[in-house]
């Protein structure tokens, strides 16, 4: 089988890379597996970080193709039409319509022109799916919204498995979308949520096979010591609250860092930690700190001795950091305008969600507060519900269950 994601590499930030290699992983044992992807580990510029070609990582065969930077030709931008059925998506949802028009054969307003000048574009992976019956009986592809995947995706048809790690944005707003679910075999949906918002947007295109599996939660529970230790190291307070991942404003860590200095003295002896690294500055004082990237112990071991992890993103499909916090005991704050993250605090009770200025820093200041009872009582309701929904040897399985039935499909390339 091959595996299309649009960046793959050792310490690459980023919820679909890691979801790609965790799959690849597990099923490593039981399938021979080629990656199709990139040369960038920069998913802002599409730089040329790795040498196109074919190499051995991690006993996994991995083929890079060349692409062109970022907005090479033009910027990427969502046709006008496109980005006003964006801004009234919650009118159309009232009014239960699909919000995506049907491909009209126009290159730019369908928005093949877009995914080109957004990267990656590879047309040699493209290249490579056309000629790859004899060589691939599956293709799992990572990301629709990437050329690799809306692009490569039809090539295969039903052969096919999507994990489309889809996000209410603009751009999945075009209407070439309607092609790339249609034409799945298979879809693996992060969440129930990702599912339904597929549905809102795309309609009958999104109603073929598919179910609702996620990733596999793996989390490495530090020993008290540790917890200690790296408190220690990074000079924290007691109390302090953390954010993993990509410190990005479209992340929400400018939301997140404004309702932080907005508490003013009611904080200052405690703490605001960013664990991760991106294009957004953090200035740091006594009580916010960057950390930059860690390895997953010394990951685990902040984010274990925290009060609580604030996720304040508004566009996840599943989000790996809040299930990791969760098995780890550990009380969670989300973004209740993400309606992935809604749907995990409101299934398992290990937290609470935030939609306004006020209600974030409402649930900060709760969070720093909670008693040691309370805290516990959050921690165990996440730990129950990431081993019921995201054990392992379970995803695992459904992982193989879908590749497997795609492979059955005569449906494939020419």
């Amino acid at each position: 089988m091959a595996v299309v994601v649009q960046r793959y590499g050792q310490g690459l930030l980023g919820g679909a890379e890691w979801h790609a290699a965790s799959m690849i992983e597990a099923l490593a044992t039981q399938h021979d597996i080629t990656v199709l992807t990139s040369c960038a580990r920069d998913a802002m510029s599409w730089a040329m970080h790795y040498p196109p070609g074919e190499s051995i990582e991690g006993g996994v065969r991995v083929r890079r193709f060349a692409h062109p930077p970022r907005n090479e030709g033009g910027r990427a931008q969502v046709p006008l039409r496109h980005k006003l059925r964006f801004l009234a998506a919650p009118l159309l949802d009232a009014l239960q319509r699909t919000r995506v028009a049907q491909p009209s054969g126009d290159d730019r307003l369908d928005g093949h022109q877009f995914l080109r000048r957004q990267g990656p574009f590879c047309a040699g992976l493209i290249d490579a799916l056309r000629h790859g019956a004899g060589e691939f009986d599956a293709v799992v592809f990572f990301t629709a919204l990437y050329h690799p995947t809306a692009e490569g995706l039809p090539v295969w048809g039903l052969r096919s498995v999507l994990v489309p790690t889809l996000h209410d944005e603009k751009a999945m707003h075009l209407p070439l979308f309607h092609r790339v679910f249609a034409g799945a075999g298979h879809v693996l949906w992060n969440t129930a949520a990702e599912q339904r918002l597929a549905l809102r947007l795309y309609g009958e295109s999104a109603r073929g096979p598919g179910s609702v599996v996620g990733a596999a939660v793996r989390t490495m529970p530090p020993w008290p010591a540790q917890v200690a230790q790296a408190r220690q190291r990074y000079g924290l307070p007691a109390r302090y609250v953390v954010y993993v991942g990509r410190v990005e404003i479209g992340k929400g860590c400018a939301e997140l860092l404004a309702a932080w200095r907005a508490l003013g003295p009611r904080v200052a002896d405690a703490a605001l930690i960013f664990i991760g690294q991106g294009g957004m500055s953090i200035p740091t004082s006594a009580n916010v700190r960057m950390t930059g990237f860690v390895d997953p112990g010394e990951r685990d071991a902040l984010v274990a001795g925290a009060a609580a992890l604030v996720m304040p993103s508004r566009h996840e499909s599943l989000s790996l950091v809040l299930l990791e916090a969760m098995a780890l005991g550990v009380p969670v704050l989300a973004n209740g305008r993400c309606e992935p993250l809604a749907d995990h605090v409101a299934a398992s009770g290990a937290g609470e969600v935030y939609r306004s200025s006020r209600e974030l820093l409402d649930g900060l200041l709760r969070a720093l507060d909670r008693d040691t009872a309370a805290r516990t009582r959050l921690g165990e309701a996440g730990k129950a519900y990431v081993l019921q929904h995201y054990e392992a040897d379970t995803v695992k399985r459904r992982w193989l269950q879908a590749v497997e039935q795609v492979c059955l499909h005569e449906n494939g390339p020419p």
